[in-house]
């Protein structure tokens, strides 16, 4: 066994405790039963690696489903400011209800506040924030960089975490945030457990175990905004990734099609070891979304493979345990996730984007199904794209309730013909005995003991340890005797009531004991109260004046641009990804251009020799073990170049004061706090895209005049940057067992349902980059933008032609509209809610 400690606290019986160690040792070395170390021996165990389970929880059912099943911190998320704007979430009232009630297992409470603030918010949610600050959360998940500053500076004691909406990837981003006052990092879920590791010697780590994946960087799409107006940075993405789709070689015309972006759901039953081994602190289920039998599922099963792991043995049955999680639900199987690396089409639900069931029989004629696996009457089934209930089982013409592998038998409805394959999309009897595990919220029971002095002509005091520390109760005085005294055994009887609590009183030690009489009302009442002293939550926090929040936070904002600043940023700003673009703005003249060096399209030494006077380099917004090597790469030609472009935080710091640096619009700028920080390492910033009109004019009215924000006035929009490649998995075969054979420099499309033909484009690190369909046009804005305060405008060229680029900067330079059939005006007009 390892490192395992007893930890005495209060007037508990040395002898008893002792007692118990050695009864739960016993108990735990012969009956390999470590993992339920927590109920009731919690407080006596310290093992070495402090591993978090965090559950999900997006009601109260899914609360009391993940702290009976033995998560050691939950995630929610309140009314407001929430990245699943579609749960139920909770109002203050309800997380106030969560927190007494979590912390009363010493299950810590995190809230997200996890989407993008605009300007007119932060007021709002900062009062919100405080709210959550007096009721005794224990962190917030922000993905807000301007409200997360706040917070940090504000609210001393209240932890901020970075959500993975941050797309966290790489140890410099992670330790600037560190640095910020972060206190844990949610990293992308793109990350390999090499990566894991590295950054977890560095900073406080948090992981996705199972559940839903991204084909995204999270944060980084903007595709279900810029396409359907439902923001996923403000928590209600349409999932366009969960649709049909074609992805065509426009050199071949081959066609391929199916749910080419829809990743199946990860598991990590099996590698459970490997990554409590990288160094991660917490845990992470996905399924905010889910039903409480989900969830107790899922960290029941957790429960037991982790625990198994920390006491130092391999955890029986994880074969039964994946079989559970598939039952409960899954996408044509699980993945493992980026955690070995990027598997390709392995990783991908490319024939059913929803809950696939298991394989429970097949169908050998138009009335008999030969099972497989047990199915009972109320399990629901599917066949194809059709789903029902099971209404009746015939064995042998006779009813049935259940049936076995092995037997054949009639399913009522009967929507299956000879040959089908029949799914168990859910477990009736499954999901009944996972609700029994929460059914009583109380159904956790945390054994505690209780100490007593009972004499007469004295109160009664009752004591008992929990948590750290000692409660005492003084109750109504014991009495004389009129006739009979009570006994011991009357006593204890009635002081070991528990009720509806938490709370097993194991034991009752009479410290002394007399003959006296106190009524079974009095004794009850002592009882209750000191239980009820136990739940209160003592919050150790400094008071907090919500009326100057306000006021002092925003004395503290510097935005630390200078004239000298806005004097080097080009007022125009050209971004081209291939070569014969930037020959166009060589041949119209461009005073200042920014190259993507890095896209398959552009050659690196033509682009460091341009004719144009000032080049940026655009570097990448993702860039994990290549970090090193871009920017060797930049420093070995600084002198050749004017600054960069970019989003990601580690080279905004590490050339901060090396170059002139820009904001790349993925930094998701939406309010003015945010871009009082990123000031701090950029000369200027892009705002993000998916703000209007009045939405930028709010920013600009709390900056200091002629500050160089800038917004992307012609290009199409980068919807989706991601680790999975549709065109080397589909078109190239790429899986865990095969490489890619694809042409990455090709032209190659996504077509959705409505016909929209959306670019994908690889970049020489084989990410993969989707654009929309129509690029943004706001070139007749322009003397509108200039009122609301924007000076600076970027104009991005993705797959225009040497001709198209030529006739847009043109249009651009002589200051005329352009003449284009398809266009947007993105979020200008309408925003996103």
């Amino acid at each position: 066994m390892k490192n395992i400690v007893i930890l005495f606290r209060g007037p508990l019986v040395v002898t008893t405790v002792i007692a118990k160690f050695i009864e739960y040792l016993f108990s735990h070395t012969h009956n390999g039963g470590c993992e339920e170390h927590r109920y009731p021996f919690e407080e006596m165990i310290d093992i070495s690696k402090n591993i978090e389970l965090l559950a999900p929880a997006g009601d109260m059912e899914s609360l009391y489903a993940a702290v009976n099943n033995g998560c050691d911190a939950v995630y929610m998320g309140g009314s407001k400011f929430s990245a699943r704007a579609f749960a139920k979430n909770f109002t203050v009232e309800n997380i106030k209800e969560a927190v007494d009630y979590c912390h009363s297992y010493g299950v810590k409470v995190y809230i997200t506040i996890n989407t993008l603030i605009k300007e007119k918010e932060m007021k709002e949610v900062i009062e919100y924030i405080g709210e959550l600050y007096n009721i005794g959360v224990d962190a917030v998940i922000t993905q807000d960089l301007g409200l997360a500053n706040v917070v940090i500076g504000n609210f001393e004691d209240l932890e901020v975490h970075a959500s993975t909406q941050m797309s966290v990837h790489n140890k410099a981003a992670s330790l600037l945030l560190d640095n910020m006052g972060f206190k844990r990092i949610v990293l992308a879920r793109e990350l390999s457990l090499g990566e894991i590791k590295e950054i977890s010697e560095e900073v406080e780590t948090e992981i996705f175990i199972h559940g839903a994946l991204c084909v995204c960087y999270s944060g980084m799409c903007l595709m279900s905004s810029m396409i359907g107006g439902r923001s996923g940075n403000r928590g209600r993405c349409a999932q366009p990734c969960r649709l049909p789709y074609d992805i065509i070689d426009k050199a071949s015309g081959e066609t391929k099609r199916g749910y080419l972006l829809s990743p199946k759901d990860i598991c990590t039953s099996q590698y459970i070891g490997k990554i409590i081994d990288s160094g991660t602190s917490s845990l992470k289920i996905e399924g905010r979304m889910k039903r409480p039998e989900y969830v107790a599922g899922v960290v029941g099963s957790y429960r037991k493979i982790i625990d198994s792991h920390l006491c130092g043995r391999e955890p029986k049955d994880v074969t039964g345990e994946e079989k559970k999680l598939l039952q409960l639900f899954n996408r044509e199987g699980f993945s493992r996730g980026y955690f070995f690396g990027s598997e390709g089409r392995d990783m991908m639900a490319y024939n059913n984007p929803k809950n696939a069931g298991i394989i429970v029989g097949r169908a050998i004629d138009n009335n008999l199904v030969e099972l497989t696996d047990n199915l009972s009457v109320k399990d629901g089934i599917r066949i194809g794209d059709e789903g029902a209930i099971v209404s009746r089982l015939l064995k042998e013409g006779k009813d049935v309730e259940k049936a076995s592998s092995g037997e054949r038998v009639k399913i009522l409805p009967g929507i299956y013909r000879k040959g089908d394959v029949v799914y168990k999309t859910t477990d009736h009897r499954l999901n009944e005995e996972l609700s029994l595990t929460y059914s009583n919220k109380y159904g956790r029971k945390i054994s505690i003991s209780l100490n007593v002095s009972f004499l007469p002509g004295e109160p009664i005091r009752l004591k008992a340890g929990f948590r750290g520390r000692e409660y005492e109760y003084i109750g109504a005085a014991v009495e004389e005797p009129l006739n009979k005294p009570l006994s011991r055994e009357f006593v204890e009887e009635k002081l070991r009531k528990s009720g509806n609590t938490p709370f097993e009183i194991q034991e009752v030690v009479f410290d002394v004991f007399g003959d006296g009489y106190l009524s079974a009302a009095s004794l009850n009442e002592a009882r209750r109260n000191l239980l009820s002293r136990l739940l209160s939550i003592d919050i150790q926090r400094k008071p907090l004046n919500l009326d100057k929040l306000e006021q002092e936070y925003k004395k503290k904002r510097s935005l630390v641009s200078t004239e000298k600043d806005r004097e080097q940023i080009p007022d125009k700003l050209f971004v081209v990804t291939g070569s014969d673009q930037l020959k166009a703005l060589e041949d119209l003249g461009v005073e200042a251009a920014a190259v993507d060096i890095f896209s398959r399209y552009m050659d690196k030494e033509k682009a460091l020799k341009s004719s144009i006077p000032n080049i940026f380099l655009k570097l990448p917004n993702v860039a994990r073990k290549e970090y090193g090597s871009i920017i060797k790469f930049v420093e070995d030609n600084i002198d050749r170049i004017r600054g960069i472009i970019t989003a990601n935080l580690g080279f905004l710091e590490y050339f901060k004061n090396k170059t002139i640096c820009i904001g790349d619009y993925k930094l998701n700028i939406f309010n003015s706090e945010t871009l009082q920080l990123i000031s701090k390492y950029c000369g200027a910033a892009a705002l993000s895209v998916e703000l209007n009109k009045m939405e930028i004019k709010d920013i600009m009215s709390n900056v200091p005049k002629g500050y160089p924000a800038q917004v992307l006035a012609y290009g199409k929009v980068e919807l989706m940057i991601s680790e999975y490649c549709a065109v080397g998995s589909v078109i190239g075969g790429k899986s865990r067992e095969k490489h890619c054979t694809a042409h990455c420099e090709g032209n190659y499309t996504l077509k959705d349902r409505k016909g929209m033909e959306f670019a994908i484009r690889n970049d020489n690190f084989c990410r993969s980059h989707i654009y929309n369909a129509v690029p943004i046009n706001l070139l007749p804005m322009d003397d509108e933008l200039k009122k609301l305060g924007i000076g600076y405008m970027r104009y991005d060229f993705i797959d225009e032609s040497y001709e198209e680029v030529y006739k847009v900067v043109e249009a651009v330079i002589k200051n005329k509209n352009i003449d284009i059939e398809d266009y947007t005006r993105g979020h200008y007009k309408r925003g996103v809610d």
